[in-house]
């Protein structure tokens, strides 16, 4: 009896966290699967989080997101809004390039992208994000017109050219 206790107690310290140095736990082995899906589980928590405007802790969703699958590009682009809405905004290109690295036609990265460039005032950077996402859906053209994100350029012969108010120039 004393050694069944005596096993039952080394296997329940085994398994305790070590919360001393905070930082420095290790994600826990799983298999691929596991990750994949505790990847989505946690990316669908951190869209909770964004759509209570919570975004310190849908950070931090998102960022538990992505140790499970690093390339899951639906939670780079819910980690870009969150650093976008802190302010972050280098940051938050770097997670919208990895969205797009991830998955070439995440329109919505591509375009919240292109938003954030524009309201930065680099014109061309966001003209290249609106072109591509244009590309990969036409309708985008006409949903510039609704984000307040491109009125800066609402009057820039480029920006009217690719969303196709304008003929192009020969």
């Amino acid at each position: 009896m004393i050694w069944i206790i005596a096993i039952a107690l080394c296997c329940c310290s085994c398994a305790k966290v070590d919360h001393s140095q905070p930082g420095v736990q290790h994600t826990p082995v799983t298999s691929k699967d596991d990750s994949l899906f505790l990847s989505d589980d946690f990316e669908e928590l951190g869209w909770d989080q964004y759509s209570y405007e919570k975004y310190d802790s849908g950070l931090v969703l998102f960022d538990s997101s992505l140790k499970f699958n690093p390339e899951n590009s639906q939670a780079w682009h819910g980690r870009a809004l969150m650093l976008d809405n802190l302010k972050r905004d280098d940051e938050a290109e770097i997670a919208y390039r990895n969205a797009e690295k991830y998955d070439s036609t995440n329109r919505q990265a591509i375009w919240h992208c292109g938003c954030m460039l524009a309201r930065a005032g680099k014109k061309e950077q966001a003209l290249r994000q609106l072109r591509t996402v244009i590309a990969l859906d036409s309708s985008y053209a006409r949903a510039v017109r609704n984000e307040d994100c491109w009125t800066t350029l609402w009057h820039d012969t480029d920006f009217l050219e690719v969303v196709g108010f304008l003929e192009p120039e020969k």
